[in-house]
């Protein structure tokens, strides 16, 4: 009796057939990742030869941006905002730098944060915004005794248009710390009470916010120094 003959598949192409079916699943590598992006591999950006926007802290703690870094502010230098044309930041991170120290080629290196950390982080470097206490101000207005009372471990000297005072309660309120804010341009008692804690440590005023950690007095929004007081 005669047999069909049977069909004879390439030994090739079973050899690859297996190792589909029976091989490993490769795991997800992490550029696999939905929504990664790839960091540049070149964080610096050089003032010379990239087109870029810089955003910094400006007066009353409002921000401003340009595309020179003649156009930024002295006191404004130490943190700022990089937009780099052509290079991107990792998925919800924004750059910033130090324009105060450019590496010896004239680059400067670029440090990826959060986004939404991004305020904080630029106005925390001793940022404040000018106000001067009242002259008229009666040191009778408040009594000795009430300068030394704690009514919470933080006292924020502020006012209402102040940037910098709304970011210093963004961060304590962050951090779970326990605040007062006093608005010292519509509240003659919180000025004359700054004023008179503000002559006891020979701190000068002429600035919001002002902030009482402990009895301690800092000028300004320095966030290293307030971590450290805290």
């Amino acid at each position: 009796m005669l047999r069909a003959p049977s069909r004879i598949t390439p030994i090739p192409l079973i050899a690859a057939l297996a190792a589909l079916a029976c091989g490993p699943e490769r795991p997800p590598q992490p550029d696999d990742k939905p929504g990664r992006q790839a960091a540049s591999v070149d964080p610096y950006f050089s003032p010379e030869t990239d087109q870029f926007v810089i955003t910094y802290a400006g007066d009353k703690g409002e921000f401003a941006d340009c595309t020179t870094i003649a156009e930024v502010p002295e006191q404004a230098r130490a943190r700022v905002g990089v937009n780099v044309f052509g290079k991107s930041a990792p998925a919800g991170r924004v750059w910033v730098t130090d324009l105060g120290a450019p590496e010896a080629d004239g680059r400067y290196a670029l440090e990826s944060i959060p986004r939404d950390e991004f305020e904080i982080e630029v106005l925390g470097i001793g940022r404040a915004s000018a106000f001067e206490i009242p002259a008229d101000l009666d040191p009778s207005e408040l009594a000795s005794d009430l300068v030394g009372a704690r009514e919470a471990p933080v006292i924020v000297y502020k006012t209402s248009w102040c940037g910098v005072c709304r970011q210093v309660e963004a961060y304590l309120q962050k951090k779970g710390v326990e605040y007062i804010a006093k608005d010292i341009e519509t509240d003659r008692a919180a000025a004359a009470e700054l004023q008179a804690k503000a002559k006891q440590a020979g701190v000068p005023t002429g600035s919001v916010p002002m902030i009482d950690v402990g009895g301690e007095l800092l000028r300004g929004f320095d966030r290293k120094r307030l971590d450290a007081l805290l």
